[in-house]
């Protein structure tokens, strides 16, 4: 499941498209959406580990899909060809597999709030009545808000059940940073976390190349002979490091990502912690590289999301036969008859 943590930036600020329907869903009733394709919104659509999801949570990430598909693959008088070939299958059979990952990412996002405690408080919750009142008067009034948020298949309860999803999301990725709380890895788990997304924490000597290579390669053979007679060569090390060509310091570099030449990235990955290499040349002259510790408030973020993604990947989903029997091109027909995208 590739997801980042977009979709859960959502709170109040929905993203709202310009495809849309035509009319405002009325507080409870069925939006344009279940009548595309004739479901009952409120009915239990999927289980997610036991959570039921509404059909209406399904529909809202089916019809963002649908809604970037036309925007990208063109809607003209032909319409888009569902069939088309995308990796893994058409891409019909994509538009529905997102809104399924969609929808249980944001399963698993309220399992784990119950699990781990972080539900919404009754402040929290009158912090997100109070962001309505904001929200609607920046767009000029309720009325116009709920209009934008119909386009959506949204009524207020709808709209405030996916941010509270986001304020969840929130309350647990700052229980992760939370030292001895089940979900914050110890260093052991973190810098397996490192290694297997490619992580590395290096400071490096610089002895730049400059007009005079060779003196440049003379001059990086006595600062390693320093370095390796230095009775505290870790004190060495970072007072050479000042003194080098590179100022950015200690950085946390991902493998591939070109913030140190391959041939270095490749150099400091053969480091255990703590250890630095020999003389390394590249075209920017010569380094000397020290594996650093992982660091914790740089990676502690992306290990929560894969934590969350992988138990979205891994959650235990049952579909019921009105699922399985969804057809996204039925949708297609039934959303441009209904509300003819703009």
């Amino acid at each position: 499941m590739k997801k980042g943590m977009i979709v859960l930036t959502l709170l109040l600020c929905l993203t709202l498209s310009a495809c849309g329907g035509e009319k405002e869903a009325e507080q409870g009733q069925q939006s344009f959406l279940g009548k595309t394709i004739g479901l009952a919104e409120d009915a239990v659509l999927l289980k997610v580990d036991g959570r039921e999801v509404a059909a209406w949570q399904y529909l809202y990430w089916l019809n963002r899909g649908w809604e970037t598909v036309c925007r990208q693959y063109g809607a003209g008088d032909a319409g888009v060809d569902w069939e088309t070939p995308v990796e893994g299958g058409t891409l019909a059979g994509y538009v529905k597999q997102q809104a399924l990952e969609n929808t249980i990412l944001y399963a698993t996002v309220e399992n784990w709030a119950e699990k781990y405690d972080c539900t919404l408080t009754e402040a929290e919750k009158r912090e997100l009545a109070a962001e309505w009142d904001t929200q609607a008067a920046e767009r000029g009034g309720e009325a116009i808000y709920l209009a934008e948020l119909a386009k959506q298949g949204l009524d207020r309860t709808r709209a405030e059940a996916l941010s509270a999803v986001g304020v969840q999301y929130g309350k647990l990725l700052r229980f992760c940073r939370t030292e001895g709380s089940p979900l914050c890895p110890d260093d052991a788990a973190l810098a397996a976390y490192a290694d297997a997304v490619g992580v590395l924490t290096v400071d490096r000597i610089l002895i730049a190349g400059g007009e005079d290579r060779e003196a440049a390669r003379q001059k990086a053979a006595e600062v390693f002979s320093t370095l390796n007679n230095a009775p505290d060569q870790a004190a060495a090390f970072d007072a050479l490091a000042k003194e080098g060509d590179d100022p950015a310091g200690a950085r946390t570099v991902t493998r591939g990502g070109g913030m140190l030449p391959a041939a270095l990235e490749e150099a400091a990955a053969a480091l255990a912690v703590g250890q630095f290499s020999g003389i390394l040349e590249s075209e920017e002259g010569f380094s000397i590289l020290k594996r650093l510790p992982p660091v914790r408030e740089e990676l502690l973020d992306r290990y929560f999301d894969a934590l969350l993604l992988s138990a979205a990947a891994e959650a235990f989903v049952a579909q019921t036969q009105e699922y399985a029997e969804l057809d996204v091109v039925d949708f297609d027909i039934g959303r441009r008859a209904l509300t003819p995208a703009s």
